[in-house]
């Protein structure tokens, strides 16, 4: 209690400026550490692995929020611990972080292992990115463990992970004070045993005793690129984006705007596509949740949201629970499901149709005098499509067989919504 008081002090000092420069010198290098959120894939683990293998630091902490590895091989990030000269530690935090599957197990292969009280250590099996080979090192993978460890006081399921993990783990609820804490702790590496430096002792001007960090403390995050592709990995991100981007496609078809929401739309499904390829997907309701969209679009097709549409609604809902195959690791919250499934209701109730009609419902031409007259169709008609009347764009269809294409003369036979219904325009004699 005493420490983590005087790490409160510190702050406080550091910022007022009152900690003596001194007392922050040391010879010791700096710690560096490495934060990567989410399921592991391919690129974050190429990232951990660059951070152990180059990062020129005293210490590497690996701050670990990782429900498990969704893709990508983690024998590399194993090797380069295991080999690393460069001390590396792991800590699970801040509170409600957890390390699951393959994460947690590589939780044996650091040297010194923390957490913050409210962390989730555990549920190691199954594995996702298939057996890991390690011809050269030994096989250490020794726990399969079904349930999770709570750590802190009134933590359940100790025996969620193996008992020198338990026993051994250092529990600080910031990574300040972890770091703090493994001062003067000796670690082994591939280059022999290390002393850590990592905080001194120093006296604040009113003569308070604090326990001060003696080496600078540096943050690494993957590229912008790194983190903008993982939007996809978490699995509510994945259908957002797979909903969203199917509902701008949709809308930029009804709407024949200037290609903002086609835009919005090829990103979404871009991202949506990067989850695909990471995440364990379950791809049955990926096809259910694209057919609840469908439904609902071949509604608003009707200008109606009626059965198809609840039923849509059912599929979207059940294609959200279960896209990901990976519980309970991996898996969707039930909240963030019904919220984007919410979002896609009110878009096609509400949004779609009042933009689609003030797009093609123009004030200076009344519906009630548009049967009869004659346009030109802007695009081919096989049957939807859009017709020019006078100027303004309208959503027209016309019969397959009437053979309308772009350019065509057309006159306007009836009017369903905000849709016309048109055929070629007949010559008079």
């Amino acid at each position: 209690m005493l420490r983590r008081l005087s790490l409160l002090l510190l702050v406080i000092a550091a910022a007022l400026g009152v900690v003596p420069a001194a007392a922050q010198e040391s010879d010791a290098g700096p710690v560096a550490v490495a934060d990567v959120r989410g399921p592991l894939d391919q690129r974050a683990i190429d990232f951990l692995v660059d951070v152990i293998s180059n990062e020129d630091a005293q210490l590497i902490v690996l701050k670990i929020d990782n429900p498990g590895v969704a893709s990508g091989d983690l024998a590399e990030l194993v090797a380069a611990i295991r080999t690393s000269g460069t001390p590396v530690v792991a800590w699970v935090g801040p509170d409600g972080a957890v390390a699951y599957g393959d994460v947690a197990q590589l939780l044996d292969d650091v040297a010194v292992v923390g957490a913050s009280p409210g962390a989730r250590i555990g549920f190691v099996d199954p594995s996702f990115e298939g057996e890991i080979d390690l011809p050269e090192i030994e096989q250490t993978y020794r726990y399969q463990y079904r349930s999770e460890m709570v750590v802190g006081p009134g933590g359940t399921g100790e025996d969620a992970v193996p008992e020198h993990l338990a026993a051994t783990m250092i529990v600080e609820p910031t990574i300040g004070q972890f770091i703090a804490a493994l001062d003067g702790t000796d670690v082994a590496t591939s280059l022999g045993n290390v002393t850590l430096e990592t905080a001194m002792d120093a006296k604040l001007d009113d003569g308070t005793d604090v326990t001060v960090s003696s080496v600078p403390v540096r943050f690494l995050k993957p590229t912008l690129l790194t983190r903008f592709l993982r939007l996809g990995t978490r699995p509510d991100a994945t259908l957002f984006f797979l909903l969203a981007g199917l509902a701008a496609a949709a809308f930029e078809f009804y709407a024949a705007g200037a290609g903002v929401a086609a835009a919005v739309g090829v990103l979404s499904l871009f991202l949506a596509g990067y989850g695909f390829a990471t995440l364990p997907m379950n791809w049955p309701a990926v096809v259910a949740a694209v057919l609840g969209i469908g439904l609902y679009t071949w509604d608003f097709q009707r200008h109606e949201l009626g059965i198809r549409s609840g039923v849509g609604t059912l599929l979207m809902l059940g294609g959200g629970f279960w896209l990901v195959g990976g519980t309970p690791q991996i898996s969707t919250n039930w909240w963030a499901v019904v919220l984007t499934v919410v979002g896609i209701m009110l878009f096609y109730l509400f949004a779609m149709t009042t933009i689609v009609r003030s797009r093609f419902g123009t004030p200076t031409l009344g519906r009630e005098h548009l049967v009869g007259m004659a346009g030109i169709a802007e695009t081919s008609l096989h049957p939807d499509g859009v017709v020019v009347i006078d100027g303004a764009k309208w959503r027209a269809r016309a019969h397959r067989a009437a053979g309308v294409e772009a350019g065509s003369d057309i006159e306007v036979l009836a009017v369903e919504g905000i849709t016309l219904q048109v055929a070629p325009r007949q010559e008079s004699s």
